[in-house]
């Protein structure tokens, strides 16, 4: 029963593990806001319910196994070379568990900037668990186990430096923009719906003030909500900046809307100014100006 209940739970926490990373990278890249926060919260509940409840009562069933076994718990370096290592891949793998679960859960509270690193973690998590079980299936000599233990640890270490890189360089590319540059980069995913690179752009506690809303935006959480309600009163609409001027921490925009609404109503051209404050790269606040009475028939957005 014991054994049964083991692989039953390995089963479960494995393969929710497996596919979490992918979640969490669909959700970086998807073009609609729906879609993005579904993403999140589908997430977060098969992260709560079956992957930490699926790894505790695993490692807690193997545990027994092991003293079952009449495999030394309490030291564990006693154990044949292949089960030690397995071991302590297994104790990195529940620490980076806990850590994606903590990253998840101040990221339905506001820190998206933590969140975004969940797929690094879960890709990491899988190839660990694929080394435990190649180790346990296996069973190498003891002079072979730390070679190979070493070899993949370094190869997991190198891909996420590799990672690591290609992000930084991407932010200190973005940081380096001059205003115009900036300007277009944002108003060409803006205008492309990729509202999960958008929403990159600002930071955690970034403070957004638009006409449409009926008062100050703070927060990422509250920018999310602003743009989803707001898109959901056009069908379509492109917003194209006709004037650019400022620097890398100051971006002064003038820009033309058209677009159509949801029940049909062209609206003729639009014209605004964006002010983009930005800190380290990322815009910290936003000060929208425009003409509410130039707008068709919409409704302002209400975050209450």
């Amino acid at each position: 029963m014991l054994l049964y209940i083991h692989v039953l739970f390995s089963a479960l926490w494995l393969g929710t593990a497996a596919t979490l990373p992918f979640w969490g990278n669909r959700a970086n890249r998807a073009d609609h806001l729906h879609t993005v926060l579904g993403i999140i919260d589908t997430v977060f509940v098969l992260k709560c319910v079956f992957i930490m409840g699926g790894l505790i009562t695993t490692i807690t069933t193997g545990l027994l196994l092991a003293n079952q076994y009449q495999f030394y718990l309490l030291q564990p370096w006693l154990n044949p070379s292949w089960l030690f290592w397995a071991e302590v891949i297994t104790l990195v793998i529940f620490i980076n568990s806990w850590l994606i679960f903590y990253f998840l859960v101040v990221g339905r509270k506001g820190k998206r900037s933590l969140m975004r690193r969940v797929p690094a973690i879960g890709y990491s998590n899988i190839a660990l668990i694929g080394l435990v079980y190649f180790l346990m299936v296996t069973k190498p000599e003891a002079s072979q186990t730390l070679k190979l233990v070493g070899i993949s640890c370094a190869i997991i270490l190198l891909l996420n430096l590799v990672n690591l890189v290609v992000k930084l360089k991407k932010w200190h590319r973005i940081k380096q923009m001059s205003a115009a540059e900036f300007a277009e980069y944002y108003f060409s995913l803006l205008n492309a719906e990729k509202m999960t690179d958008l929403l990159k752009l600002f930071r955690d506690d970034a403070v957004f003030n638009d006409p449409f809303a009926t008062s100050e935006i703070k927060g990422i959480l509250n920018i999310e909500q602003f743009f989803q309600k707001l898109g959901d009163q056009f069908d379509e609409i492109k917003i194209c900046p006709e004037q650019v001027d400022g620097d890398s921490d100051r971006v002064e925009i003038l820009w033309c809307a058209i677009g159509k609404t949801q029940n049909g109503q062209i609206m003729p051209a639009l014209r605004g100014s964006n002010i983009m404050q930005r800190s380290q790269g990322l815009i910290c606040q936003v000060d929208i100006d425009f003409d509410l009475n130039d707008l068709p028939n919409v409704q302002r957005v209400s975050l209450s």
